[in-house]
């Protein structure tokens, strides 16, 4: 008897520990019947957690045994719930508004005061607060992006068809899921990314990181590029006073802990800062969790509302780390009105962990060969946050699709819809015609930069198309011919440049151009063949002055070390000079003003150089201090530069190789970095170059250094061009010194002014200074940006020349 009791207790605890994890599940809904969305639930005493989906939905997996299983939002009252599980279990949870009841002492003190007097307490705690502890821990991150409404056509494309929207031009365009190991040493971080899930692309990987939505609100601002240039005030910043009032509602008791509300309040609704509540500890404290918004009035960009809500857990005894956060976002652009989420689950916390003293280098992100591997029944067993049903179907019928999209006959039938010739968008962005079976296709240039007019070629067509073909995530090739051909000079002009990419993860990569073409005489690039025959034929004004070449270059480039670029390459050229073969634009009122296509002698129709063989080498070295970088499978991605970059370039004219007539030495060095941030004053950018001829026995004018200058109303503020300087006048075969700085403000003074705040104008104020042997030159200038429009007003001065003022407008992407 004893023995057969022995067998059956032995059976009994076998089989339970045999058992694998049970899934207790249920909707969470406020006391309406309305479900909250994103709700925290964990297991008490674990490092178990989840949360709900956006329809109140969650699952957890739990072995056998009892749990207490805690609910929490904020706004509501936290509930726990004893549990036994032994099997599946559905378990649906209500949760309360939570009542904050107000002490008396902050009654009698006044809730503005008592409400600043917690605040001041977690500012006063903030340094330490962001910096600890390290730990590391898992995250699974989702990302929805969604279309409500959208127009029916654009440049003819029907955008339903194209973008798989449903009848009401309604659906899901982004769903992703992602999970990783999360490393934190401050301000250090690093994430590595195991397992990637993107709806209709079971190649690729997702866009949402966990990095992303590392929101600290213990920094004093905080700013998403994707959102625009502007920074926002933290409602715990050093400074936050200065933006913020404060009120508290009340107190409330969770867990045996007093959990403070305060409302948070700006000052100006135009202010970089956010609305909503704070919930602070009293006894300990530090922020419980957040629910803020940024609205429109904050001045971000491309979206109209941004929702934040964050909680805090307490991990062992001394540390609270983020359990979870949500950003929603909506927004109306140009008819599409949009709305989603990304929401982050961090849980099995380890603070303080062993990590190789190497492990925090440059590399932030690492994508695993092997994430977007994974099946649907291992996402479905792993997934710690269910889908909605409309996630389900979205899944679904992107798998249905990606199966048809595997035939012949679909990718036919999508090649044919894509490769339709379509004349508005031909002129206005060009036709690509895909080859979906050979990963590769054509895109042909535009209308406007195929037909041309200048002076030395007289009207001209210009059929330039290019070729792209991956061989695989490592390799691929890119092909550009171009035939060229004015109908005054009566010469054509036929060349080509093949790129062929080896290693996308060191950046390598080998061109080959050849052929013969017409050249800008400055080697830096000046106007493009279209706004020149804009201000040739309207105003009178032939900016582009140019040379034929028939040439052959090889040149190389490849990462030898993170963040160290070496390229180098060679070229062989015979080259004529030119004269203007046609002075007879369209309107002949204008042929009065038309200079030379020398741009030394404008005067004179005379040769800016002899004809001549060039034979030349030249090497570039770069270096990005501190170069952070994302690791994927097939290949390296740059994240913005924190620090700057340093290049040297060496350029050398080799004489007599080749009957070569050049002899000359070149080096240079420059020192620059984009977008230094500078809280909620903007950015800077600074760029810095000197270099000199170190032997000039024998150079012609496509050999000087030159500049990037500007002489039209239109023109690119890609940064460090000049935006008045003479295209040619300032070239120099000797030395020469040039320096630019651009401010960006990002609204700090324009949200002042009630008139044009709403504008959502960004105020830039820039300079630039060149000089050379010959000449000096200085220029100061103050704008306006707003997304894709910019507008300058700025002065120059030369000297023996009179200070000249102008306007310059960019418009464009």
């Amino acid at each position: 008897m004893l023995k057969a009791l022995f067998i059956v207790f032995i059976f009994s605890v076998s089989v339970t520990y045999a058992q694998g994890p049970v899934q207790v599940s249920g909707k969470i809904t406020d006391e309406s019947g309305k479900p909250v969305s994103f709700a925290s639930v964990f297991i008490k005493d674990t490092n178990i957690s989840t949360m709900a989906n956006e329809t109140g939905n969650y699952r957890i997996l739990l072995k056998p045994g009892n749990y207490i299983l805690t609910c929490r939002y904020v706004g509501f009252k936290s509930i726990e719930k004893e549990v036994n599980v032994q099997s599946s279990l559905v378990l649906n949870l209500t949760l309360e508004e939570d009542i904050y009841k107000l002490k008396e002492v902050s009654v009698t003190a006044g809730k503005n005061d008592a409400a600043n007097s917690i605040v001041r307490s977690v500012i006063s705690r903030r340094k330490f607060l962001r910096a600890v502890p390290s730990y590391q821990c898992d995250v699974y991150t989702k990302g929805i992006q969604k279309l409500l409404d959208a127009p029916k056509r654009i440049l003819g494309t029907n955008v339903a068809r194209t973008l798989n929207l449903d009848s009401n031009r309604q659906g899901i365009l982004y769903q992703s899921e992602t999970k990783s190991k999360f490393f934190f040493r401050y301000p250090q971080k690093k994430e590595v990314m195991e397992a990637s899930k993107v709806a209709g692309d079971n190649q690729g990987f997702s866009f949402n990181r966990a990095l992303d939505l590392q929101v600290n609100f213990y920094d004093n601002t905080l700013n998403w590029p994707a959102l625009g240039n502007q920074s926002f005030v933290s409602p715990v910043a050093y400074n936050a006073f200065n933006y913020y009032r404060f009120k508290l509602i009340g107190s409330s008791q969770e867990n045996g802990k007093t959990i403070q509300k305060i409302k948070v309040i700006p000052k100006s609704r135009f202010s970089p800062a956010f609305s909503g509540y704070i919930y602070v500890l009293e006894d300990d404290p530090r922020l419980y969790s957040v629910d803020l918004m940024l609205t429109e009035h904050a001045r971000i960009n491309f979206v109209d509302t941004l929702h934040i809500s964050q909680h805090f857990s307490e991990i062992g005894d001394m540390h609270w780390l983020p359990s979870d956060i949500t950003i929603r976002f909506n927004g109306k652009v140009l008819g599409f009105n949009f709305a989603g989420y990304y929401t982050a689950l961090y849980s099995n916390y380890k603070t303080d962990p062993v990590l190789p003293d190497d492990f925090f280098d440059e590399e932030i992100l690492k994508i695993d060969t092997s994430a977007n591997k994974y099946n649907d029944t291992w996402w479905a067993n792993n997934r710690p946050v269910p889908l909605t049903r409309e996630e389900e179907d979205n899944y679904e019928q992107h798998d249905a699709m990606g199966d048809a999209q595997k035939t012949r006959a679909y990718q036919d039938s999508v090649q044919k819809e894509l490769n339709k010739f379509r004349p508005l968008r031909y002129i206005v962005a060009g036709q690509r015609i895909e080859n979906v079976s050979e990963n590769s296709f054509w895109y042909v240039y535009p209308l406007h930069s195929t037909i041309f007019y200048n002076t030395v070629e007289g009207w001209g067509l210009r059929l330039r198309a290019r070729y792209v073909k991956r061989f695989s995530p490592y390799r691929s090739l890119e092909a550009e011919p171009n035939i060229r051909y004015g109908f005054s000079s009566e010469v054509m002009n036929a060349n080509a440049e093949i790129t062929y990419r080896t290693d996308s993860l060191r950046h390598t990569s080998f061109t080959v151009r050849g052929g013969s073409d017409f050249l800008d005489l400055n080697n830096r690039g000046t106007i493009n063949l279209f706004y020149n025959t804009l201000t040739t034929i309207f105003e009178g004004k032939n900016y582009l002055k140019l040379y034929q070449a028939k040439f052959l270059s090889l040149s190389g480039q490849r990462e030898v070390a993170d963040g160290l670029m070496f390229t180098a390459g060679a070229e062989i050229a015979r080259r004529f000079p030119l004269q203007n073969s046609s002075s007879n634009p369209v309107f002949r009122k204008t042929a009065e003003t038309i200079t030379s296509n020398n741009p030394l002698s404008p005067g004179f129709e005379t040769e800016v150089f002899p004809v001549n063989n060039s034979l030349s080498i030249e090497a570039k070295i770069s270096y990005t201090f501190g170069q952070q970088y994302t690791s994927m499978p097939d290949g390296k991605i740059f994240e913005p530069a924190r620090y700057p970059t340093i290049m040297i370039d060496y350029r050398k004219g080799i004489p007599r190789i080749l009957k070569s007539a050049v002899d000359y030495d070149f080096i240079s060095a420059d020192l620059f970095q984009d977008k230094i941030r500078t809280a909620l004053w903007g950015y800077s950018s600074f760029y810095l170059s000197a270099g000199k001829f170190l032997n000039t026995s024998s150079l012609y004018f496509p050999d000087w250094h030159h500049f990037t200058g500007n002489q039209t109303a239109v023109y690119n503020p890609l940064f460090p061009n000049f935006h008045f300087l003479d295209y040619y006048a300032f070239a120099t075969n000797d030395r020469f010194f040039e320096a630019h700085y651009e401010h960006n403000f990002s609204g700090r003074f324009i949200r002042k002014v009630p008139l044009l705040r709403k504008l959502k104008l960004e105020e830039i104020i820039g300079g630039a200074y060149l000089t050379q042997p010959q000449n000096n030159y200085k220029e100061a200038y103050i704008g306006f940006q707003r997304l894709m429009f910019r507008i300058d007003y700025g002065f120059s001065w030369t000297p023996g020349r009179e200070m000249y003022r102008a306007f310059r407008l960019f418009y464009g992407f």
